[in-house]
């Protein structure tokens, strides 16, 4: 087994607001990035510090992958991988209890 190397948010700057494992605190996407949220999900276009493992599923034709955190293992959601209909490509859906809340930094 390798070195585990983590993306890190910057914590100094008040204006970086981002999302967080709730087992280890590893970051996992800045707020900017939340393209929505509703029914105890939101959808990400851009995530770090996942372990993506295609499952073959297909929902409403498309493939999806499970996304784990690279720090613990927990099962964050999951994202598709091809989207026939062209709507959600790159769409990453996580589920509301494996992430903190978005992180305000508070510098001071």
């Amino acid at each position: 087994m390798g070195r585990l190397f983590l993306v890190e948010f910057d914590q100094t700057n008040p204006e970086v607001n981002f999302y967080c494992c709730r087992l280890c605190q590893a970051h996992f996407a800045l707020s900017q990035y939340c393209t929505g949220t509703g029914h105890g999900h939101g959808f990400f276009s851009n995530v770090v510090n996942v372990i993506e493992c295609p499952r073959g599923l297909e929902m409403m034709d498309s493939l999806v992958e499970d996304l784990y955190c690279v720090k613990c293992s927990m099962r964050l959601g999951w994202g598709y991988i091809k989207d026939l209909l062209r709507f959600w490509d790159g769409i990453l859906l996580r589920d509301a209890a494996a992430l903190l809340p978005p992180v305000e930094n508070q510098v001071g």
